[in-house]
Protein backbone atom coordinates (compact mmCIF):
# COMPACT_ATOMS: atom_id res chain seq x y z
CA UNK A 1 0.00 0.00 0.00
CA UNK A 2 1.52 3.18 -1.08
CA UNK A 3 1.82 6.10 2.11
CA UNK A 4 -0.26 8.41 2.72
CA UNK A 5 -0.50 11.89 1.52
CA UNK A 6 -0.98 14.94 4.53
CA UNK A 7 -1.00 18.39 2.80
CA UNK A 8 -1.06 21.22 5.40
CA UNK A 9 -2.61 24.47 4.79
CA UNK A 10 -1.39 26.93 6.91
CA UNK A 11 -0.06 30.72 6.02
CA UNK A 12 2.51 30.45 9.09
CA UNK A 13 5.77 29.24 8.46
CA UNK A 14 6.40 28.40 12.15
CA UNK A 15 3.21 26.62 12.45
CA UNK A 16 3.77 24.55 9.34
CA UNK A 17 7.26 23.95 11.07
CA UNK A 18 5.98 22.46 13.91
CA UNK A 19 3.35 20.24 12.15
CA UNK A 20 5.89 19.05 10.18
CA UNK A 21 8.09 18.18 13.48
CA UNK A 22 5.08 16.15 15.27
CA UNK A 23 4.49 14.35 12.05
CA UNK A 24 7.90 13.56 11.61
CA UNK A 25 7.11 9.98 12.61
CA UNK A 26 4.14 9.26 10.63
CA UNK A 27 4.78 7.04 8.12
CA UNK A 28 3.49 9.32 5.22
CA UNK A 29 4.60 12.20 2.35
CA UNK A 30 3.58 15.53 3.99
CA UNK A 31 2.67 18.47 1.13
CA UNK A 32 2.18 22.11 2.00
CA UNK A 33 -0.08 24.91 1.11
CA UNK A 34 -0.30 28.47 2.42
CA UNK A 35 -3.18 29.37 1.23
CA UNK A 36 -6.63 28.94 0.13
CA UNK A 37 -6.44 28.82 -3.65
CA UNK A 38 -2.85 26.80 -3.31
CA UNK A 39 -4.79 24.47 -1.02
CA UNK A 40 -7.36 23.31 -4.10
CA UNK A 41 -4.74 23.39 -6.75
CA UNK A 42 -2.38 21.41 -4.21
CA UNK A 43 -5.48 18.72 -3.28
CA UNK A 44 -6.49 18.51 -6.85
CA UNK A 45 -3.25 17.59 -8.04
CA UNK A 46 -2.10 15.55 -5.04
CA UNK A 47 -5.07 13.99 -4.05
CA UNK A 48 -4.03 13.63 -0.82
CA UNK A 49 -5.43 11.36 1.98
CA UNK A 50 -5.77 14.05 4.47
CA UNK A 51 -5.66 17.96 4.62
CA UNK A 52 -4.85 19.24 7.86
CA UNK A 53 -6.23 23.18 7.14
CA UNK A 54 -6.28 26.21 8.92
CA UNK A 55 -9.25 28.25 9.30
CA UNK A 56 -8.24 31.47 8.83
CA UNK A 57 -6.55 31.45 5.50
CA UNK A 58 -5.50 34.15 2.49
CA UNK A 59 -7.66 34.60 -0.90
CA UNK A 60 -9.71 31.97 0.01
CA UNK A 61 -10.75 31.42 3.95
CA UNK A 62 -10.42 27.71 5.04
CA UNK A 63 -14.56 26.71 5.37
CA UNK A 64 -14.72 27.68 1.25
CA UNK A 65 -11.69 25.15 0.52
CA UNK A 66 -13.33 22.44 2.64
CA UNK A 67 -16.53 22.74 1.05
CA UNK A 68 -15.12 22.94 -2.29
CA UNK A 69 -12.87 19.79 -1.64
CA UNK A 70 -16.09 18.11 -0.35
CA UNK A 71 -17.65 18.93 -3.90
CA UNK A 72 -14.53 17.45 -5.51
CA UNK A 73 -13.79 14.30 -3.87
CA UNK A 74 -15.88 13.47 -0.55
CA UNK A 75 -13.30 10.88 0.59
CA UNK A 76 -10.71 13.34 1.41
CA UNK A 77 -10.52 13.77 5.33
CA UNK A 78 -10.35 17.23 6.02
CA UNK A 79 -9.40 18.63 9.72
CA UNK A 80 -9.91 22.29 10.13
CA UNK A 81 -7.15 23.99 12.47
CA UNK A 82 -8.05 26.91 14.59
CA UNK A 83 -7.21 29.30 17.35
CA UNK A 84 -10.96 30.29 17.26
CA UNK A 85 -12.15 26.56 18.60
CA UNK A 86 -15.96 27.20 19.63
CA UNK A 87 -19.21 24.60 19.22
CA UNK A 88 -20.30 27.20 15.72
CA UNK A 89 -16.79 25.97 14.10
CA UNK A 90 -17.60 22.48 15.21
CA UNK A 91 -20.98 22.47 13.53
CA UNK A 92 -20.37 24.09 10.59
CA UNK A 93 -17.04 22.03 9.88
CA UNK A 94 -19.35 18.43 9.94
CA UNK A 95 -22.05 20.58 8.45
CA UNK A 96 -19.91 20.95 5.00
CA UNK A 97 -18.19 17.42 5.13
CA UNK A 98 -15.31 18.20 7.54
CA UNK A 99 -14.47 15.32 9.99
CA UNK A 100 -16.05 15.43 13.31
CA UNK A 101 -13.46 16.94 15.77
CA UNK A 102 -11.33 20.12 15.15
CA UNK A 103 -7.35 20.53 16.18
CA UNK A 104 -7.52 23.98 18.62
CA UNK A 105 -4.06 26.65 19.02
CA UNK A 106 -1.97 26.24 19.95
CA UNK A 107 -0.76 23.12 18.60
CA UNK A 108 -0.52 19.92 21.05
CA UNK A 109 1.74 17.26 19.74
CA UNK A 110 -0.55 14.64 21.69
CA UNK A 111 -3.94 16.23 20.04
CA UNK A 112 -2.32 16.33 16.41
CA UNK A 113 -1.35 12.61 16.61
CA UNK A 114 -4.45 11.39 18.51
CA UNK A 115 -6.35 12.92 15.43
CA UNK A 116 -4.30 11.87 12.33
CA UNK A 117 -3.62 8.45 13.57
CA UNK A 118 -7.03 8.21 13.91
CA UNK A 119 -7.91 9.51 10.64
CA UNK A 120 -5.32 7.32 8.87
CA UNK A 121 -6.42 4.04 10.36
CA UNK A 122 -9.56 4.45 9.47
CA UNK A 123 -8.27 5.32 5.63
CA UNK A 124 -5.92 2.57 5.44
CA UNK A 125 -8.83 0.28 6.68
CA UNK A 126 -11.19 1.46 3.70
CA UNK A 127 -8.37 0.89 1.50
CA UNK A 128 -7.25 -2.52 2.54
CA UNK A 129 -11.39 -3.18 2.02
CA UNK A 130 -11.28 -1.41 -1.59
CA UNK A 131 -8.17 -3.84 -2.35
CA UNK A 132 -9.82 -6.93 -1.42
CA UNK A 133 -12.98 -6.06 -3.00
CA UNK A 134 -10.92 -5.33 -6.27
CA UNK A 135 -8.86 -8.48 -5.91
CA UNK A 136 -12.22 -10.45 -5.76
CA UNK A 137 -13.60 -8.61 -8.87
CA UNK A 138 -10.55 -9.16 -10.71
CA UNK A 139 -10.81 -13.10 -9.61
CA UNK A 140 -14.25 -13.41 -10.33
CA UNK A 141 -14.08 -11.43 -13.99
CA UNK A 142 -11.18 -14.15 -14.66
CA UNK A 143 -13.11 -16.98 -13.62
CA UNK A 144 -15.90 -15.76 -15.42
CA UNK A 145 -14.09 -14.85 -19.02
CA UNK A 146 -12.51 -18.55 -18.54
CA UNK A 147 -15.89 -19.61 -18.89
CA UNK A 148 -17.10 -17.80 -21.40
CA UNK A 149 -13.77 -18.77 -23.22
CA UNK A 150 -14.63 -22.70 -23.00
CA UNK A 151 -18.01 -22.13 -24.53
CA UNK A 152 -16.80 -19.37 -27.04
CA UNK A 153 -13.91 -22.45 -28.46
CA UNK A 154 -16.91 -25.16 -28.41
CA UNK A 155 -19.03 -23.12 -30.15
CA UNK A 156 -16.66 -21.94 -33.03
CA UNK A 157 -15.82 -25.96 -33.40
CA UNK A 158 -19.51 -26.93 -33.29
CA UNK A 159 -20.74 -23.78 -36.31
CA UNK A 160 -17.53 -24.70 -38.54
CA UNK A 161 -17.56 -28.04 -38.59
CA UNK A 162 -21.43 -27.50 -39.44
CA UNK A 163 -20.26 -25.57 -42.26
CA UNK A 164 -16.97 -26.89 -43.30
CA UNK A 165 -17.22 -30.53 -42.46
CA UNK A 166 -14.05 -32.01 -40.78
CA UNK A 167 -12.11 -29.52 -42.69
CA UNK A 168 -12.93 -26.56 -40.43
CA UNK A 169 -9.67 -25.64 -39.30
CA UNK A 170 -7.57 -25.56 -42.78
CA UNK A 171 -10.74 -23.87 -44.31
CA UNK A 172 -12.35 -21.57 -41.05
CA UNK A 173 -8.89 -20.79 -38.95
CA UNK A 174 -6.73 -18.08 -40.33
CA UNK A 175 -3.64 -18.93 -41.37
CA UNK A 176 -1.82 -16.69 -38.42
CA UNK A 177 -3.68 -18.53 -36.06
CA UNK A 178 -3.14 -22.14 -36.88
CA UNK A 179 0.52 -21.51 -36.74
CA UNK A 180 0.43 -20.35 -33.64
CA UNK A 181 -1.88 -22.77 -32.04
CA UNK A 182 0.22 -25.74 -33.90
CA UNK A 183 4.02 -24.57 -33.03
CA UNK A 184 2.40 -24.15 -28.93
CA UNK A 185 0.70 -27.36 -29.02
CA UNK A 186 4.18 -28.91 -30.22
CA UNK A 187 6.05 -26.71 -27.47
CA UNK A 188 3.77 -28.60 -24.92
CA UNK A 189 4.23 -31.88 -26.35
CA UNK A 190 7.96 -31.08 -25.75
CA UNK A 191 7.57 -30.21 -22.12
CA UNK A 192 4.99 -33.35 -21.60
CA UNK A 193 1.93 -30.99 -20.60
CA UNK A 194 -1.36 -32.23 -21.61
CA UNK A 195 -2.30 -32.00 -24.98
CA UNK A 196 -5.54 -29.65 -25.89
CA UNK A 197 -7.74 -29.47 -29.05
CA UNK A 198 -5.82 -27.10 -31.25
CA UNK A 199 -8.18 -23.85 -30.25
CA UNK A 200 -7.35 -23.70 -26.85
CA UNK A 201 -3.84 -22.29 -27.42
CA UNK A 202 -5.57 -19.59 -29.41
CA UNK A 203 -4.87 -15.73 -27.97
CA UNK A 204 -8.48 -13.98 -26.70
CA UNK A 205 -7.61 -11.06 -29.31
CA UNK A 206 -7.91 -13.96 -32.03
CA UNK A 207 -11.75 -14.57 -31.73
CA UNK A 208 -12.70 -11.90 -33.57
CA UNK A 209 -10.17 -12.60 -36.56
CA UNK A 210 -12.38 -16.15 -36.69
CA UNK A 211 -15.58 -14.54 -36.82
CA UNK A 212 -14.64 -11.55 -39.79
CA UNK A 213 -12.04 -14.14 -41.55
CA UNK A 214 -12.55 -13.50 -45.36
CA UNK A 215 -9.97 -16.02 -47.43
CA UNK A 216 -11.50 -18.29 -50.15
CA UNK A 217 -14.17 -18.34 -47.68
CA UNK A 218 -16.09 -15.46 -45.72
CA UNK A 219 -16.79 -16.34 -42.16
CA UNK A 220 -19.03 -14.08 -41.17
CA UNK A 221 -21.61 -14.38 -44.06
CA UNK A 222 -21.43 -18.45 -44.05
CA UNK A 223 -21.09 -18.95 -40.52
CA UNK A 224 -21.34 -16.56 -38.08
CA UNK A 225 -23.43 -13.60 -39.47
CA UNK A 226 -26.63 -15.40 -38.77
CA UNK A 227 -26.15 -15.93 -34.71
CA UNK A 228 -24.85 -12.19 -34.00
CA UNK A 229 -27.21 -8.80 -35.00
CA UNK A 230 -24.36 -7.03 -37.22
CA UNK A 231 -20.43 -6.94 -37.65
CA UNK A 232 -20.32 -3.39 -35.53
CA UNK A 233 -22.13 -5.35 -32.59
CA UNK A 234 -19.94 -8.43 -32.31
CA UNK A 235 -16.90 -6.30 -33.11
CA UNK A 236 -16.98 -3.59 -30.74
CA UNK A 237 -18.39 -6.32 -27.59
CA UNK A 238 -15.26 -8.52 -28.27
CA UNK A 239 -13.17 -5.54 -28.78
CA UNK A 240 -14.07 -4.00 -24.90
CA UNK A 241 -13.98 -7.90 -23.59
CA UNK A 242 -10.34 -8.57 -24.96
CA UNK A 243 -9.35 -4.94 -23.37
CA UNK A 244 -10.98 -5.64 -19.91
CA UNK A 245 -9.00 -8.88 -19.99
CA UNK A 246 -5.75 -7.51 -20.42
CA UNK A 247 -6.41 -5.26 -17.28
CA UNK A 248 -7.06 -8.18 -15.44
CA UNK A 249 -4.11 -10.66 -16.47
CA UNK A 250 -1.42 -7.50 -16.78
CA UNK A 251 -2.79 -7.34 -13.25
CA UNK A 252 -4.68 -3.94 -13.53
CA UNK A 253 -7.90 -4.04 -10.54
CA UNK A 254 -10.83 -3.58 -13.22
CA UNK A 255 -13.57 -1.31 -11.89
CA UNK A 256 -17.07 -2.55 -10.73
CA UNK A 257 -18.80 -0.76 -14.10
CA UNK A 258 -16.38 -2.90 -15.84
CA UNK A 259 -16.80 -5.97 -13.95
CA UNK A 260 -20.90 -5.69 -14.64
CA UNK A 261 -20.50 -4.67 -18.23
CA UNK A 262 -18.29 -7.81 -18.77
CA UNK A 263 -20.77 -10.16 -17.42
CA UNK A 264 -23.58 -7.95 -19.83
CA UNK A 265 -21.91 -8.68 -22.97
CA UNK A 266 -20.61 -12.70 -22.14
CA UNK A 267 -24.66 -12.96 -21.52
CA UNK A 268 -25.50 -11.23 -24.47
CA UNK A 269 -23.55 -13.13 -26.60
CA UNK A 270 -24.05 -16.26 -25.40
CA UNK A 271 -27.87 -15.60 -25.80
CA UNK A 272 -27.20 -15.15 -28.91
CA UNK A 273 -24.96 -18.32 -29.49
CA UNK A 274 -27.26 -20.74 -27.98
CA UNK A 275 -29.87 -19.64 -30.72
CA UNK A 276 -31.63 -22.46 -32.96
CA UNK A 277 -30.76 -21.49 -36.38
Amino acid sequence: MERNKILIVDDTPDNVKLLKTILKDVECEIIVATDGEEALNKTFEEQPDLVLLDYMLPKLDGMKVLERIKEWNKDIAVVIITAYGSERVAVETMRKGGEDYIINKPLRKKEVLEVVDRILDDINLKKEKAMETEEDRNLQAYKTLSRFERKLRNFFVKTLKKHYGENWWEIGIPKNIQRLCEERREEAILRKKKIQPLLYYTDFSHYLSIILYKNDVDNWKIVFGKYFINIGWIKGRMIELNEIRNDITHPKPITEMQYEKLKLYINEILEYMDRKV
